[in-house]
């Protein structure tokens, strides 16, 4: 015979993860090396992901940034994280 389940009990069994894996709202960067160095990126990317962050400029290599997990309050507050050049 089987236990009978509590039925305030609710079962996660089969059903899908509810909550993002990692961050999904947009994340100010702080690009530190490279050509881009001291400007900022704004948009939705994770920690240890690359990002394009040359705008509207023409794609290239050296503009494609890796964000790191370090972060750092501004001047002003705001909380940035740091990126670095992905290709040195």
């Amino acid at each position: 015979m089987e236990p009978q389940a509590n039925k305030n009990e609710a079962s996660t069994r089969g059903q899908y993860r509810r909550t993002s894996g990692y961050q999904m709202d947009d994340r100010t960067l702080l690009l530190r090396g490279g050509v881009l160095d001291g400007r900022s990126w704004t948009g939705v990317v994770a920690v240890g992901n690359r990002v394009f962050c040359g705008q509207d400029d023409a794609w290239s290599m050296a503009q494609i940034y890796l964000v790191t997990d370090q972060v750092e309050i501004t001047g002003d507050g705001a909380e940035v994280s740091i990126a670095v050049p992905a290709f040195a």
